[in-house]
C-alpha cells in the first residue's frame, strides 16, 4: 500500500487534523463563517492555479488543497459544536418559564422517568430558540404513550450538562455534545401538556415502526428473555431491553461486537438481496434497477437500525461496491475506506469521537493491511481447516487493530477472544440468515414457529458458549491502564513488528526498538509517579459517601452502606479513577471502628493518610469541645449534620470542609452561608465535583 496512490488522503488528512484542532479547542475562530470563507478561496485558488500553471508545478497546488481541507474540517466542527449559541441561550433556558418542544426520537423509558429527545422550538412568547436537548418527565402512562413528532408545552427550566463530577469518569458532557445536545431538564406529570403531533421524516418514522413490528414478529414467534434481547440487538439494533450483566459477559469473552449491527450483518442483508435479484441482470436497463433497488435496501435496513457508525462506514462502502459494479469499475478497499470516512465525516465530523466509529474502521484497516499477510504463513489443504484458518486470521487482524484501543477505552483484555470469535462468529452468521428469513416467512405460521424454534436454540447455544468462555480461569485481563501516548505507542510498535517480520528492513527493526524503549519509560515514569503519592478522594455520589485513601499505589476504598450495595455507581464513578491510577484497593465499611494499614490508620471517625488528616461528622453524632481544638486537614459532613459552625470550631481547627451527596440542598445552602461568615473554604462535592488532597513522599 502505497499512500502516494491513493489522492483522496491530500483531503483526508489535514480534514481530520481540523477536526481534531477545532474538538479540542487548539483552533478556534470568532464564527464558523470565517473559516468557511478561507476553505473555498483556497479552493478556488488551488484549482485555478493547477489549471493555469503547467503540470510539472503541483507544489503550490497542493498546498492550497491541503489547507482548504484543514479549514473544511475546522468549519463543519464550528458548525456542529456552535459554542457561541449555546452562551448566548444559557441565561435564558435557566430561567423556569414555560417552552414548546417537539420529540425528535422515539423515549426512551427509565426506572422512574421517560427520557425524551426533544428540540426546544420557542417560549412561551415565541421567541425561536432552536435548540436540541433532553427532557426528562415523570413516568406516567401519559408520558409513555408519547412518540417522535409530538408537540408538548413544558414548565420547567433547563441546564446545562456538567462535565464530569468524578476523576476520569465518563465524561457524559462531550458525548452529548457530539450529538447537539447542551441542555437537560426534568419535569413532573402535572407541569407539561400534549400540544399537537409534527409530521416528522417519513422515513425515519416507517423505518422505526418496521424496527417495533418486526420486534413482535420475534416476540410473538416465542422469543423471549435472554434470547429476544440478543435477536433484536444483533438484527435490529435494538438495545434497550438487553441486561447490562449480558453485555458484560460478550465482553469478557471478546464477542461484544457481535451484539451490534456492524458490516457483517449489512453484508449479509446484501448477499440476499442481491440472490434474490439475480435474474435483473439479463439487461443493462435491469441492472440500473437491480443497483438502485440494492442501494435503498441497504441504507434502509441502516436507518431500521438506528444509523450506528459501524452501519453508516459499511453502508458507505457498501453503495461505493454497488455504484462501481454497476460503471464496470473495481473498487479498491483503501479508496472506499478513505472516501466513506472523509463523507460521513464531512455530513458529521464529530462521528471521528464515536468509539464505534473508530472501532469499526480500525477493524476494517486490519483485516484489510494484516489478514492477508497472516493467512499466507499458513496453506492447509483441507477446506474445512482453511475456512477456520481464515476465520482465525480475520480475527486476528482485526484484534491487532482494535486491541490497543479497546484497552484504553475499557482496560479490559478478552484472553480467550480467538476461541470465542471462532465458534461465535460462524454461529451469528447462521442467526442473522435464520432470523431474516423468520421475517420473510412471518405470515406463514406453521413454517414460522420452525424457524423461531430453531432461532431460539442457535441463541442459546450461542449465549451458552459465550458464558462457557467467559468463566474459563483468566478469560479476561481487567485493570489495565493506558495513556493516550501508551495506546499511539502501542500501535506504532504493533505496526513496526509486523513489517519487520515481513519486510525485513533495519531502519523497521530501529524504529521497533526506538518504540519499546519509549514505550517502557512511559510505563517506568507511570509507575514511579503511582508509588510516589498520597492522596486523599472524596467522591461526588448521589446519596452516598465514597472515599479513596491513596497510599502508593496501596489503595483503601470506605464506602457507607449504600454505595456497598450499588456496584453500577462504582464502575461508573469510582473504578476508572482505581485503574488509571494504578490503585490496587481493599473495601472497608465507613463505620469500621479500627483499620491500619501502611500510611492509612483509622480510629472511629478520625482518619490519616500520612500526614494528611480527615474527620467523617455524621448525622445526629454529638461533639465535644477539647482544648486546645484537634488538627484536621479536612472534615467530611455527611447525612445533614446539625451541630453550630461555633461548636464545630470548639472541637476542631480544620483548613477545610467538604460536603458530600448525602447532604439534602438546604443543609448545604447553611453550611455554605456558615463556611464564608468563618473564612473556611467549603467544597460541595454535588455542585463542585469531587474533592482531593494529596501529599508527595
Amino acid at each position: 500500500m502505497k499512500l502516494s496512490n491513493y489522492p483522496i488522503l491530500r483531503l483526508l488528512i489535514p480534514f481530520l487534523w481540523g477536526i481534531f484542532l477545532t474538538y479540542e479547542g487548539i483552533v478556534s475562530f470568532s464564527t464558523p463563517l470565517f473559516s468557511w470563507v478561507i476553505a473555498v478561496v483556497l479552493l478556488l485558488l488551488s484549482t485555478l492555479f493547477a489549471l493555469v500553471v503547467a503540470s510539472r508545478n503541483r507544489i503550490l497546488p497542493t498546498m492550497g488543497l491541503f489547507i482548504s481541507a484543514f479549514f473544511l474540517g475546522v468549519s463543519t466542527t464550528h458548525f456542529f459544536c456552535f459554542p457561541e449559541r449555546v452562551c448566548t441561550l444559557q441565561n435564558r433556558l435557566k430561567n423556569d418559564a414555560f417552552w414548546t418542544v417537539r420529540i425528535l426520537e422515539k423515549p426512551s423509558e427509565r426506572e422512574k422517568s421517560v427520557r425524551l429527545m426533544v428540540k426546544i422550538e420557542s417560549d412561551l412568547q415565541g421567541r425561536p430558540i432552536q435548540i436540541q436537548s433532553l427532557l426528562y418527565l415523570k413516568k406516567s402512562k401519559a408520558a409513555l404513550s408519547l412518540r417522535a413528532g409530538d408537540a408538548l408545552l413544558v414548565h420547567t427550566k433547563f441546564s446545562s450538562i456538567t462535565p464530569p463530577q468524578n476523576p476520569y469518569s465518563f465524561d457524559n458532557q462531550k458525548y452529548m455534545m457530539r450529538k447537539s445536545i447542551f441542555f437537560t431538564a426534568y419535569a413532573p406529570t402535572e407541569d407539561w401538556r400534549f400540544l399537537h403531533h409534527y409530521p416528522s421524516n417519513p422515513i425515519r418514522t416507517f423505518a422505526a415502526q418496521l424496527q417495533q413490528k418486526f420486534s413482535r414478529l420475534f416476540a410473538e414467534g416465542g422469543m423471549q428473555g435472554t434470547e429476544y434481547s440478543i435477536i433484536t440487538a444483533i438484527l435490529l439494533g435494538d438495545d434497550e431491553t438487553m441486561e447490562p450483566e449480558l453485555k458484560a459477559h460478550y465482553a469478557s469473552a471478546g464477542v461484544s461486537h457481535i451484539l451490534c449491527v456492524s458490516g457483517m450483518h449489512l453484508g449479509i442483508i446484501f448477499m440476499i438481496i442481491n440472490f434474490l435479484l439475480k435474474p435483473l441482470d439479463l439487461s443493462p436497463k435491469l441492472r440500473i434497477l437491480k443497483s438502485v433497488i440494492l442501494l435503498l435496501a441497504i441504507w434502509f435496513y441502516a436507518h431500521i437500525t438506528g444509523l450506528a457508525p459501524s452501519v453508516k462506514r459499511a453502508a458507505t462502502m457498501f453503495s461505493f461496491v454497488i455504484l462501481g459494479g454497476l460503471l464496470h469499475r473495481s473498487t479498491n478497499v483503501f479508496h472506499s475506506l478513505f472516501a466513506s470516512m472523509f463523507i460521513l465525516l464531512l455530513f458529521n465530523p464529530l462521528l471521528l469521537f464515536e468509539i464505534g466509529f473508530q472501532m469499526s474502521y480500525l477493524a476494517v484497516f486490519g483485516i484489510v493491511v494484516f489478514q492477508p499477510k497472516i493467512s499466507a504463513l499458513f496453506q492447509p489443504k483441507s477446506k474445512i481447516i482453511n475456512y477456520f484458518w481464515e476465520l482465525a486470521c480475520v480475527s486476528i487482524a482485526a484484534q491487532l487493530a482494535t486491541s490497543p484501543l479497546s484497552i484504553y477505552y475499557f482496560g479490559q483484555f478478552p484472553n480467550y477472544f480467538l476461541l470465542s470469535n471462532l465458534s461465535v462468529i460462524a454461529l451469528s452468521f447462521g442467526i442473522v440468515v435464520t432470523g431474516v428469513v423468520l421475517l420473510i416467512t412471518s405470515w406463514i405460521p406453521i413454517f414460522s414457529k420452525l424457524i423461531s424454534g430453531l432461532l431460539t436454540l442457535e441463541v442459546r447455544l450461542m449465549n451458552n458458549i459465550v458464558n462457557g468462555i467467559e468463566s474459563l480461569p483468566g478469560s479476561v485481563t481487567e485493570n489495565i491502564a493506558l495513556t493516550s501516548l501508551q495506546m499511539m505507542l502501542i500501535y506504532g510498535i504493533v505496526i513496526a513488528i509486523f513489517f519487520t517480520f515481513f519486510n525485513k528492513k533495519k531502519w523497521l527493526k530501529y524504529l521497533s526498538l526506538c518504540l519499546l524503549f519509549a514505550f517502557s519509560i512511559t510505563l517506568c515514569y507511570g509507575k514511579i509517579m503511582a508509588t510516589s503519592s498520597r492522596e486523599i478522594t472524596i467522591y461526588s455520589m448521589n446519596k452516598m459517601t465514597a472515599v479513596t485513601l491513596n497510599d502508593g499505589g496501596q489503595g483503601t476504598l470506605l464506602l457507607d452502606s449504600l454505595a456497598e450495595k450499588d456496584p453500577i455507581s462504582f464502575d461508573f464513578n469510582i473504578k476508572n479513577h482505581l485503574r488509571m491510577k494504578k490503585i490496587a484497593h481493599t473495601f472497608i465499611p465507613l463505620d469500621t471502628l479500627a483499620y491500619a494499614r501502611g500510611a492509612v490508620i483509622k480510629m472511629g471517625d478520625f482518619i490519616q493518610l500520612g500526614n494528611r488528616k480527615l474527620y467523617v461528622l455524621s448525622g445526629r453524632q454529638r461533639l465535644y469541645p477539647s482544648t486546645p481544638p484537634k488538627q484536621v486537614d479536612v472534615i467530611l459532613l455527611r447525612d445533614n449534620p446539625r451541630i453550630p459552625m461555633h461548636k464545630l470550631l470548639q472541637c476542631f481547627n480544620c483548613k477545610q470542609i467538604v460536603l458530600d451527596g448525602t447532604n439534602s440542598n438546604y443543609q448545604s445552602r447553611r453550611w455554605i452561608d456558615s463556611c464564608a461568615a468563618y473564612q473556611i473554604p467549603c467544597h460541595i462535592t454535588c455542585d463542585m465535583g469531587y474533592f482531593s488532597l494529596s501529599e508527595k513522599f
